[in-house]
């Protein structure tokens, strides 16, 4: 039998990069950042929500570009997690680690439980969502393992 790791966990911290790379396009860009999400919510696009509410307008812009900050953070923060602990086999870490497919799972219910308007195609993250949680999922049921291998050698 082959004993030598295999590299699939490698995903969870490009995933998480790229999450924290997101959080930043939103921050520096705002609502512009992603125009899918403002027309799934509104049925308007950033320019046309501009036009009918300036004030609606820059309140939006306002949460996309905290919400860059928050996400940016987390992406951030579970980097480091999977970058050490969980490489190093620390069994609280691949458990922190199930907080990715969970809240990648979490986004489009959030989606469909505030309303999306009519006759608009779903808002990106409502087909990204569902696949981050399965590819996280799938990685982490993967390298499980390694992890109950570490507890077993620890005693």
């Amino acid at each position: 039998m082959d004993r030598r790791p295999h590299r699939s966990w490698l995903v969870l911290p490009i995933l998480a990069i790229l999450l924290a790379l997101f959080g930043v396009s939103d921050v520096l860009i705002g609502i512009t950042a992603d125009p899918g999400i403002t027309v799934a919510i509104t049925g308007l696009t950033p320019d046309e929500l501009r036009a009918a509410s300036p004030e609606g307008y820059r309140l939006a812009d306002f949460m996309v570009r905290t919400q860059g900050v928050t996400l940016a953070a987390f992406g951030l923060l579970l980097t480091v997690v999977l970058l050490w602990p969980y490489r190093g086999g620390q069994r609280w870490a691949w458990k922190a680690a199930f907080i990715l497919p969970v809240w990648a799972a979490s986004v489009p219910v959030t989606y469909l439980a505030f309303g999306l308007a009519p006759d608009v195609p779903p808002a990106p993250p409502m087909i990204s969502g569902p696949i981050l949680a399965v590819l996280s999922a799938a990685v982490l049921v993967v390298d499980r393992s390694r992890f109950r291998d570490a507890r077993t050698a620890a005693g």
